[in-house]
Parts: structure tokens; sequence; C-alpha cells
């Protein structure tokens, strides 16, 4: 009996630690759409693929450049911790990257001659 007790507690943790890292960098995200107020900016994004969450974002600025990484949920396809709202501080940035599918920057949102936020294409 604690054999098998010990056996199920080991499969539920291997389970659990594999949840925990099967978190990865989605590449399929895309901005649907974004609001703009004062130094912040409110993104809405979606996944282009049929499975996957994004759960964070995890950025970094360099030259007035803003850089994002989003990462999914634990899991296959698993909603639970999912997000669609993310808020950045876009103070001093010009321009906002996003990480794709090829592994490279991709240029998304910069500022035009008037300082309002548009889509780069």
């Amino acid at each position: 009996m604690k054999k098998m007790m010990f056996i199920i507690v080991g499969i539920l943790f291997v389970i659990f630690l594999g949840l925990i890292f099967s978190s990865r960098v989605i590449g399929s995200v895309y901005i649907k759409d974004y609001n703009v107020k004062e130094n912040k900016m409110t993104l809405n994004v979606g996944v282009l693929s049929s499975s996957g969450y994004v759960r964070k974002l995890k950025g970094y600025t360099r030259d007035n450049k803003y850089y994002i990484k989003f990462y999914s949920t634990y899991g296959i396809n698993n909603k639970l911790g999912s997000k669609d709202n993310f808020e950045i501080n876009i103070e001093n940035i010009e321009e906002i990257y996003l990480y794709g599918d090829n592994k490279e920057y991709k240029l998304v949102l910069k500022k035009n001659e008037e300082g309002k936020w548009i889509r780069f294409k």
C-alpha cells in the first residue's frame, strides 16, 4: 500500500513539474487592438494558432524601442491563467516590436510625425 501511494505521488509530482516547465515563448501572438493613455499603452492580444493562450508578457527597452515576448499558459491548450490585455509603459518609446515565429522581432507599432501611435505594415 505504501509503495502504491509513493508511485501515485511520484506520478503526480512529475505531471506537476511538466506543467510548470511547459510554458514557452509564443511567436504567433498579434495585437488585436491597443489603447494609449498618457504614458501607458494597453495591448489587447490574440494568438494566430488554433491552440495556445497567452499567460505573460516580458519586455525590454533599448534605443527608444520596446521589444516584447509573450509566453504561453502551462500545459497544452490550457486556458487557466490566460490573459488578453497587458499594460506597458511607453514613456520615451517610439517603436514596439513583437517576437515572432521566425525567432526575430518584428515592428508592429510606431509613432508617426504627429506623435500618434500607428500600426506598421
